[in-house]
């Protein structure tokens, strides 16, 4: 086996998964039903507009940060997704024997800002207001990883020795055709995964995909030949064995923790073991693969960690449903369609598209004058005034959209009396401009 330096076999050490709670302060109630606030006001404007919506259609603002609502999970916590990073909040009256925030740092936000810059945007701006004075986080799972220019197709679980008895029952692989995806190693609270990022990331968002080749062009990888990613996943069991309690423990741990559980963890060279050697203990006698040797001494996130991004810099995202988000939910409802033997047209996604756009405009008409009507003291004048500004094509187009949204909602539904009023005074207006004849 050929000579492995960092001239022939690039990597890069970082750390690719960062979890952790955060420690709420006595602001935390009235920041919590802000939240909650937030959500059921979005729920009824929904509602007031017949609108079909599901958790994620949910976009409310935490300290003018926008975050997407992802619904509620275990222990009570209602989850958020922000391009950067999760979050969970719960009622401090609930499951009070855990912390009420937990953050889950995902890999777009560390590899773009940086793994310090992300933490001091979340728990400085982001959770502005709501946590303890003594800011306490305790790290419950820190990934810390390796990409390296390497093809690990050849690896077989003869190949793998672990000081933990339990792990050869817990070592597992799963393949695409004939080549390797990934190879599990252990289980919770420790455990190694090796597995080919490249094929990951087709399986990604085409933003994350992008940034992660470009990661790798960077820092010296080529995405024309294989990438493995060696990654160990601790979490707080087994970090506090080692007395890592807070995300500073774990940050200034990583290098230890990974060299760690190179250790706990070998790939021997088995090529000069008979299949009788390896099936025994005398496989134990083999030497260290070459690769896992240079893995095990190459390990450094000096570079990773000094990545650095001023939080003046840093634009306050706001979440907007992207192209890319409703890919995925599309094309299940056209596999659906296929399967039962329906097969769209381009004329048909051309008409729906159409549809959509024209309610989709007519619910911002409505909500429009909705909100002038709540507005205005004398609300009758106040719609009569909106509807007087309309040309009359805008005036004809408006009564017929309006006509069609009616003809959809229930006559026992509270929205329709607010609808029916709408088109009454629309209708006024359409007579006394003589676009319509008074019907007496």
């Amino acid at each position: 086996m050929k000579n492995i330096t960092s001239k022939n076999t690039p990597q890069i050490s970082g750390i690719d998964a960062l979890y952790y709670f955060a420690q709420s302060g006595g602001g935390y109630d009235a920041f919590y039903m802000d939240i909650i606030d937030q959500i059921e006001d979005t729920k009824a404007e929904f509602q007031a507009l017949n609108y079909a919506y599901a958790d994620n259609d949910i976009i409310i603002k935490i300290n003018n940060i926008d975050i997407k609502y992802s619904g509620a999970g275990r222990d009570g916590f209602l989850w958020f997704n922000h391009e950067f990073f999760r979050v969970g909040f719960k009622d401090s009256e609930k499951s009070q024997n855990i912390h009420n925030i937990r953050v889950q740092l995902n890999a777009i936000g560390i590899y773009t800002l940086g793994i310090k810059s992300l933490l001091k945007y979340i728990n400085e701006e982001f959770l502005k207001g709501a946590l303890l004075n003594e800011h306490y986080f305790p790290v419950t799972r820190i990934d810390v990883n390796m990409f390296i220019q390497h093809n690990f197709n050849y690896l077989h679980k003869g190949m793998i020795l672990s000081k933990k008895k339990t792990h050869s029952a817990n070592i597992s692989e799963r393949t695409s055709g004939y080549e390797l995806e990934t190879y599990y190693v252990g289980k919770k609270p420790f455990l190694l995964r090796i597995y080919n990022k490249l094929k990951e990331l087709e399986g990604t968002s085409e933003i994350k995909r992008e940034l992660m080749h470009n990661y790798f062009l960077i820092n010296g990888l080529d995405t024309r030949k294989s990438i493995f990613n060696v990654e160990f996943e601790l979490h707080r069991e087994f970090l506090k064995q080692y007395g890592i309690d807070t995300i500073e423990d774990a940050l200034s741990s990583a290098k230890r923790l990974f060299q760690m559980g190179c250790e706990h963890i070998k790939l021997i060279d088995t090529s000069s073991l008979t299949e009788k050697q390896i099936q025994s203990s005398n496989r134990k006698r083999a030497p260290i693969l070459p690769v896992w040797k240079y893995i095990t001494e190459s390990y450094d996130n000096k570079e990773f960690m000094q990545i650095d991004t001023p939080l003046e810099k840093i634009e306050k995202i706001s979440y907007r449903y992207s192209l890319e988000d409703a890919r995925k939910p599309i094309k299940r409802q056209i596999m659906r369609l296929l399967v039962h033997g329906n097969a769209p047209t381009l004329l048909y996604f051309y008409e729906l598209l159409l549809d959509a756009k024209e309610a989709f405009q007519l619910r911002e008409d409505i909500k429009a004058v909705h909100n002038a009507y709540c507005e205005d003291e004398d609300t009758q004048k106040s719609i009569e005034e909106d509807f007087s500004s309309y040309s009359d094509e805008g005036l004809i187009s408006f009564e017929r959209l309006l006509s069609k949204e009616m003809a959809s909602v229930y006559l026992d539904d509270p929205q329709y009396d607010e609808l029916l009023h709408t088109y009454n005074t629309l209708h006024d207006e359409l007579v006394r401009r003589g676009l319509v004849e008074f019907p007496f």
